[in-house]
């Protein structure tokens, strides 16, 4: 940020960086609070503190200085002040020093004049009014007093660079540590040119999850039986050598008798030490059933991505865009690129980008775009095939595109296949100018539209196809179905046409390239749904409609064609070898497993086919049945086996647990991080350690390798882990242990060929891609002219699946596969059908939609529960989640604001504290699925709020497998 100062005044300015440190001494019912205060002036720095960390900053910058008394009575944060002075939870030690640190929120340039004054005071107060208010640090401050230093003695300050692993957005951080102890984590400012240019409140706070003092701490072994919710496990300590021998025997005999009886699962872990290092695991002790996450989040977007453009991973390229169609992208909250997307959305707004979001609630980003559109939940497909009519009438379509890159021209059969040369591999496109059925090669030129006869039978173009699919698809249909006005409808879809500038091109250091500065992105908005994948496709013909894949401006492809497997029918196995049932008959294209799959498998294996009962469960940073739909039969899955979970808390999975072994957190070890590039860039990151505070001996990395030392497999385990990791010059050597460092010194060395020294200082190395790499590496390269694969429009490997699944169906009898089901699924093109999921045609009785969301303040339900700045400085919105109702409905209810109210579903019921709110549709519920944990061995701010998954129906798409959280209908009552 630039500024402009006086320069009669530079040797007065003074910045003033307050901070509050909570301690809590002999009654932990009535916390003091004491203040500290840094004044840092231009000619040296003050520091008069006791251990603290920083959690906001706000520096007052004014040409005459500012005294304390003015300080005082600025007063932004009563919300704060008033959330710190009521904790009164009695379960947390004594003599604890809480270090609530502050987040950077606001930097406010101000002139001590009463104009520049009260100017920034409305700045600081936009800052509360994004949700955090900070009116205790300036009444505190008046009353604060100085620390004295702890003993008297030197501090040692570090400055120690690293990675965030508290969600999958890796952002850079930069922590200042002093004497050992974390005290404050800042964004990486040497990262903002390459990912991330702040961090979340997850992520500012993450020092609490490793401080908690809930954590694990020891191996614990159960010794009552049961497993239940109300069952006490009767925990024993264990030592960590008696952990091992137990575990080690177990799996020894598992791999004796059938190596896949062990099924290995991980959610968050996977982003630790990384999942190639579980993948290696796994096969050197012969399970074929490694299970992530990837279902609980976004795997139908991936599996959409790979079935249309034979790869995964799109991001929009916001830096051109001239407008965003977001269906349901809240990265202002939760995504998997927010700290990118969120800063370079605002970049692009101030360069006039428009953006409008569709969706039924007005999330964070919906409250900062130009236009919200409150789409009906699940029906967001219909008007986009409508917005396909649109544009398709009017002809405002990249025709060029569609031909050269797309499969559009090819030609459909009766039978829904493509039409094949004599070779039975070449699809046949219809030749214009020599009036035949002919391959795409040099000289062809493909009709995009019309019908034709072609050995005697009739035949379409794909293109047709689709145009006739969705002639009755009108606007106004549209609003019969998804709720939207047919005027607003028409208008997004003129108005997209119109911003993507269809045939234009522009010039980039000195290349000449296609021009489609609109784009339409979406991240669980049109997928995490029974017909996700579909939901999803649709948006990509939309996109492909006016050009704008890979396009300036358009939507980024990750690796176009990397994996062109996916182009192929499916394999369809059966009997299945995987007890997540991925890629068998019965979830095809399920290539991101299936995480909520194993634990209904295991309670009956023969109704799958399943050759086999598995035995025991490893769950490392998962606490998987919390984290999905109809939770309670996730539970009842884990009381048929023996569970070892690795966790830093007690989640309810370790609840469930016959052995827990205590994890480090992510500033406790080292990791060869996993990175968020974007279409401008790419790097690679490490994580270091930065603190121990209970000694903890062991983390994954080590559980992992002195379980395979002791089952002799450590040679094979190191040689699986070069091929997982794909190393070519410097590997894993057999014979020998590695260190947590040294694995991470070799994973630098062979990936980055820079010296480890740059990791230990920098912790990442970045680079930045070139226009020729950006934008013609991709769909220029590999799709477009004649004689190459092309993007699949009309994904006929579906319908040829469709058929293969009901020819294995039949054979086998099997009646966990209802075929009417599959054959919606399978469609080569979206259509109507997939606007129905089976809650909108069987719930009847239901007359609400509910749907759940991501909040900033918590990952799915992992080990930020118990974070004491989520759950008790911020306030109680940061602190629980809310039964959102629509105004309106909530005054028919007779529901009030703060009102107990029940949900109601056909799983069953749980309770909840309505908020009546305007931004939400009148026959949609929303509520986030981030809180209501139930472990006892939780903080008890930790199970404040509803866990809503637990009444969510289960019904995964069919296609990849992904849950279903947005599709169940309720009832709500006044409780």
């Amino acid at each position: 940020m630039s500024e402009t100062r006086n320069p009669s005044s530079t040797n007065r300015g003074i910045s003033f960086s307050i901070r509050v440190v909570l301690p809590l001494f002999q009654n932990p019912a009535k916390p003091k609070i004491r203040m500290a205060i840094s004044v840092k002036t231009r000619a040296k720095q003050v520091w008069p503190v006791d251990f603290w960390m920083l959690l906001t900053l706000i520096k007052l910058r004014g040409s005459g200085g500012m005294s304390m008394s003015m300080i005082a009575r600025m007063g932004p944060t009563r919300k704060i002040a008033s959330n710190l002075s009521k904790i009164k939870d009695p379960s947390l030690p004594r003599l604890i020093l809480f270090r609530i640190s502050i987040f950077v929120l606001a930097e406010v340039n101000m002139e001590l004049g009463r104009r520049g004054f009260l100017k920034g005071m409305s700045t600081l107060g936009g800052a509360a009014a994004s949700g955090v208010s900070l009116d205790v640090i300036a009444q505190a401050a008046a009353k604060a007093k100085a620390a004295p230093k702890p003993g008297g003695g030197k501090l040692e300050v570090k400055h120690i660079k690293s990675g965030c692993a508290i969600c999958p957005n890796f952002c850079g951080i930069d922590a200042t540590v002093v004497n050992g102890v974390v005290r404050a984590i800042y964004p990486d400012a040497g990262r903002a040119d390459y990912y991330n240019h702040g961090i979340c409140p997850k992520g500012a706070s993450g020092m609490y999850n490793t401080y908690d003092p809930y954590r694990l701490k020891k191996p614990l072994k159960r010794t009552n039986p049961r497993k239940g919710p109300n069952e006490d496990p009767k925990w024993v300590e264990m030592s960590w050598d008696d952990a091992f021998k137990e575990i080690t025997a177990r799996l020894a005999k598992i791999r004796a008798d059938n190596p896949s009886k062990l099924v290995w699962q991980h959610g968050q872990g996977k982003y630790l030490i990384q999942e190639q290092y579980c993948v290696a695991f796994t096969k050197a002790f012969g399970t074929p059933n490694m299970v992530h996450r990837t279902t609980a989040c976004e795997a139908a977007r991936h599996v959409a991505d790979e079935l249309t453009w034979a790869s995964a991973g799109i991001l929009p390229d916001l830096k051109y865009s001239k407008l965003l169609l977001n269906f349901g992208a809240n990265y202002h909250e939760g995504e998997q690129a927010s700290r990118w997307l969120d800063w370079q959305s605002a970049m692009s707004r101030e360069q006039g980008m428009k953006t409008i979001v569709v969706e039924p609630r007005l999330s964070g980003v919906a409250g900062k775009a130009d236009e919200w559109v409150p789409v009906r939940p699940g029906k967001d497909v219909v008007m986009l095939l409508a917005m396909a009519k649109v544009l398709i009438d009017a002809g405002t379509i990249d025709e060029p595109f569609l031909v050269e890159y797309t499969n559009a021209p090819q030609l459909i059969g009766a039978d829904g296949k493509i039409l094949l040369d004599a070779d039975g591999k070449t699809p046949l496109v219809w030749d214009v100018a020599s009036n035949a059925a002919k391959p795409y090669v040099t000289g062809v030129k493909p009709a995009l539209k019309g019908s034709y006869t072609v050995a005697g039978k009739p035949a379409r173009t794909a293109f047709q196809v689709l145009a006739d699919s969705v002639k009755d698809m009108t606007p106004q249909y549209a609003e019969e179905v998804a709720g939207v006005p047919a005027a607003t409808v028409v208008r997004l879809a003129q108005m997209f046409a119109k911003e993507a500038r269809i045939g234009e091109t522009i010039v980039i250091d000195g290349q000449t390239l296609r021009y489609r500065p609109a784009v339409l992105y979406t991240f669980r908005g049109l997928s995490a749904k029974e017909h996700g994948v579909q939901g999803w496709r649709t948006g990509l013909i939309l996109n492909m409609l006016v050009g704008s894949i890979d396009a300036v401006g358009g939507l980024m492809l990750g690796g176009a064609y990397a994996r062109p497997q996916y182009f192929d029918v499916s394999k369809c196995e059966f009997p299945p070898k995987r007890a997540d049932l991925a890629q068998s008959v019965f979830f095809p294209y399920a290539n991101h497993h299936i995480a909520q799959t194993p634990n209904l498998t295991v309670q009956d294996p023969k109704a799958w086919g399943l050759p086999y009962t598995p035995e025991m469960q490893i769950f490392y940073g998962t606490n998987r049945p919390v984290s999905i739909p109809n939770s309670w039969q996730q539970f009842d899955g884990l009381t048929k086996t023996f569970n070892v979970v690795i966790d830093v808390i007690m989640t309810e999975s370790c609840w469930y647990a016959d052995i827990v072994l205590p994890d480090k957190t992510y500033l406790e070890s080292w990791h060869f991080a996993p990175t968020r590039g974007t279409p401008d860039t790419g790097h690679s990151a490490i994580r270091q350690p930065m603190t121990n505070p209970y000694n903890l001996e062991h983390d994954a990395y080590t559980i992992m390798w002195e379980l395979m030392k002791r089952l002799n497999l450590r040679d094979k385990y190191a040689e699986e882990i070069n091929a997982a990791w794909g190393l070519k010059e410097v590997k894993f050597k057999p014979g020998r242990d590695y260190t947590t460092r040294e694995g991470v010194e070799v994973l630098w060395a062979d990936k980055t060929k820079k010296e480890f020294s740059v990791a230990l200082e920098q912790g990442f190395v970045g680079s930045k891609k070139s226009v020729k790499s950006k934008y013609l590496s991709g769909a220029e390269d590999k799709f477009k002219g004649p004689g190459k694969p092309k993007i699949k429009m009309y994904a006929d490997q579906l319908i040829e699946t469709y058929y293969k699944v009901e020819d294995i169906a039949k054979k086998n009898n099997l009646a966990k596969i209802d075929l009417a089901k599959y054959k919606i699924a399978y469609s080569p093109l979206p259509t109507r059908d997939h606007a129905f999921p089976t809650p909108h045609l069987e719930a009847t009785d239901f007359p609400f939609y509910l749907i759940t969301h991501k909040r900033m303040y918590r990952n799915q339900s992992g080990f930020t529960a118990n974070n004491a700045i989520l759950n008790q400085a911020l306030g109680t919105d940061a602190a629980t989640n809310y039964v959102q109702v629509n105004k309106v409905t909530a005054e028919k209810l007779g529901i009030k604001d703060g009102d107990t109210v029940t949900i109601e579903t056909r799983v069953g019921k749980v309770k909840g504290t309505a908020q009546a709110v305007q931004g939400i549709r009148p026959d949609t519920i929303a509520v986030s699925y981030h809180y209501g944990t139930f472990s006892p061995g939780l903080s008890p701010a930790a199970r404040n709020g509803t866990w809503i998954n637990q009444v969510l129906e289960h019904h995964p798409d069919l296609i990849s497998g992904h849950n279903s959280f947005n599709d169940t209908k309720c009832k709500l009552l006044k409780a």
